[in-house]
């Protein structure tokens, strides 16, 4: 599923959705190299909504198990939304977020955060 990055996506109770990360092939992305702290900081969110199915990477085809996850990073009614699949985007397609989800994560602080990296699976929680 394809979004452009930053797209804003209104839900219920006046929640935004800012899509990071839906990639597809087909569809121009930010290529560079993403700043370490901020990938292994990313790592070490946990993971949030389970979803249905599983998504395969539209450029070379390989998929995890943990693709089928979102992962959230928010305050208040914004939450920034991207698969789990960005990691695979980063390492392996010189995808880069964009700088507006990069400061969120780097500014993110929560109890949540798993010190190692084993434990960066979640499920269902809501993250402040």
């Amino acid at each position: 599923m394809y979004f452009k990055d930053l797209e804003r996506v209104e839900r219920s109770f006046g929640v935004v959705m800012v899509k990071v990360g839906w990639l597809d092939k087909g569809q121009p992305y930010t290529e560079g190299i993403a700043p370490k702290e901020f990938v292994d900081k990313l790592k070490r969110i946990p993971l949030g909504v389970h979803t249905k199915g599983w998504h395969d990477c539209p450029f070379c085809g390989n998929a995890t198990s943990s693709s089928q996850y979102q992962l959230r990073v928010g305050k208040s009614l914004v939450i920034y939304d991207a698969p789990h699949m960005i990691l695979h985007y980063m390492a392996e397609h010189n995808y880069l977020p964009p700088q507006e989800f990069i400061d969120a994560v780097m500014n993110y602080k929560s109890k949540e955060i798993s010190s190692d990296e084993g434990r960066d699976i979640r499920f269902g929680r809501r993250y402040k």
